[in-house]
Order: C-alpha cells, then sequence, then structure tokens
C-alpha cells in the first residue's frame, strides 16, 4: 500500500512541476539589470548625496611583541 502512496505523490509532484513550467513560460520576464544605482529609500536628505564607501586605510602593523624582535 505505502509504494502506491510513493507512486501517487510522484505522480501529483510531476504534474504540478509540469504546470508551474507552463505558468513560468507565460510570465513576462524581469528587466536587465542596468547597472544603474538607485535612489535612497526612505531618508529624503540623501536623495541628492553621493557617500563615499571606500573603506579607510589600516596601517599594517604587528603588535605582537615576540614578532621581528632581533
Amino acid at each position: 500500500m505505502s509504494i502506491l502512496k510513493l507512486l501517487a505523490a510522484g505522480v501529483l509532484g510531476a504534474v504540478a512541476w509540469r504546470a508551474w513550467q507552463r505558468h513560468q513560460a507565460h510570465r513576462a520576464p524581469m528587466p536587465a539589470d542596468d547597472g544603474q544605482r538607485t535612489a535612497p529609500h526612505g531618508d529624503p536628505i540623501l536623495a541628492g548625496e553621493r557617500i563615499d564607501a571606500t573603506p579607510p586605510l589600516r596601517p599594517a602593523a604587528q603588535a605582537s611583541r615576540g614578532f621581528g624582535d632581533a
């Protein structure tokens, strides 16, 4: 009896998969990403501002006592 349930579930899944595929084929495609930035959302103060997002430079120094001591 359990093999019949397994087969029924497989057939139901295959039918649902094909129906979903047909549904996806008829949908309008998403517009391509043109690389433009979107305006900030929710904060009108930043609407025309350019935010500098470059990370600050970090000094490249070693802080451990035993490293490099002569």
